[in-house]
């Protein structure tokens, strides 16, 4: 059974994207179907926005496209695939096996984001799954690397500095579990983990049936360094020390230096420290701040 899903009261009709999502059953959609259609490389462009909430979506190979064009070929579709790694950080073997996939998978890069995190081009179809489970395999994922979430949570490149920073490095990794999507749906179209029978039975109870109006940014600062820009956050998170010890944070929020192209109601702007929360109430604080945006 399907759950029905309510669209929430709110002014004028419900955007195209947040029908998509309250129709997707939690962000399964027809992507499982259309993965396996042998017919086209690509997918249908609602199964493409859901498929960002997994960590990837399509693209084509742009030095092709003409040519495909003059044929009368389809584009020569291709997925980017975006890891998870909070912090940035990955053990030497799962680097190792990130350099192994990018040959055997992709085009043979590993492009480092600005967030942190690593991004696989040129990943066909037909090798899609494999490539999910084999960065499965050394305990990595791509939920929740794209798409209306919580988006990679960065802090400190290096959290042997000192057990300060391995401390922050630790908490940017517990905000990124929290706020991780509860749905089932990686799970079974990638790693064929069993299906939820009764999707009534499945929960968002962080982002609800709408997930979030757009992706949302959280970073973490040591003073002196800003080596994660905080105030271009929508959460900066500025690390409080005393007698060497971390007690808690400065918040600032409202960065994320977004406005909507077209749009003169918005513009860009830092964010704004708006007080200090201990380091034991930070991940809550996190959720909270984050869902008033989502309401």
């Amino acid at each position: 059974m399907t759950k029905k899903v309510v669209l929430p009261p709110q002014e004028g009709k419900p955007s195209d994207v947040e029908e998509m999502k309250a129709a997707s059953n939690y962000l399964r959609g027809t992507l499982e179907q259309s993965m396996q259609d042998e017919l086209t490389s690509g997918i249908p462009d609602l199964d493409n926005r859901l498929m960002k909430f997994h960590g990837s979506y399509l693209q084509d190979d742009r030095d092709q496209r003409l040519e495909r064009e003059r044929k009368k070929l389809e584009p020569a579709y291709q997925f980017m695939v975006r890891l998870r790694m909070p912090a940035g950080v990955a053990t030497s073997k799962q680097w190792l096996k990130l350099d192994e996939l990018a040959d055997k998978y992709g085009n043979g890069s590993i492009k480092l984001t600005t967030r942190q995190t690593i991004q696989f081009h040129g990943i066909l179809k037909w090798n899609m799954k494999k490539h999910m489970q084999e960065i499965n395999s050394v305990l990595l994922d791509t939920i929740a690397a794209c798409g209306d979430v919580n988006r990679n949570v960065m802090c400190n490149a290096n959290p042997y500095q000192s057990n300060l920073h391995r401390e922050v490095s630790d908490i940017a990794s517990q905000i990124s579990q929290h706020l991780l999507p509860r749905t089932n749906a990686y799970y079974e179209i990638w790693l064929d983990h069993e299906k939820v029978v009764d999707t009534q039975e499945e929960q968002e109870p962080i982002y609800g049936a709408l997930y979030l109006p757009r992706k949302f940014k959280i970073g973490i600062a040591v003073p002196p360094a800003n080596d994660v820009d905080v105030f271009s956050q929508d959460i900066g998170l500025i690390a409080v020390v005393e007698k060497d010890e971390l007690i808690g944070f400065n918040v600032a929020i409202g960065g994320g230096m977004g406005m909507t192209h077209g749009d003169t109601k918005t513009y860009p702007q830092l964010a704004r420290v708006i007080g200090f929360v201990a380091k034991e109430k930070i991940v809550d604080v996190c959720e909270k701040i984050m869902t008033v945006q989502r309401d």
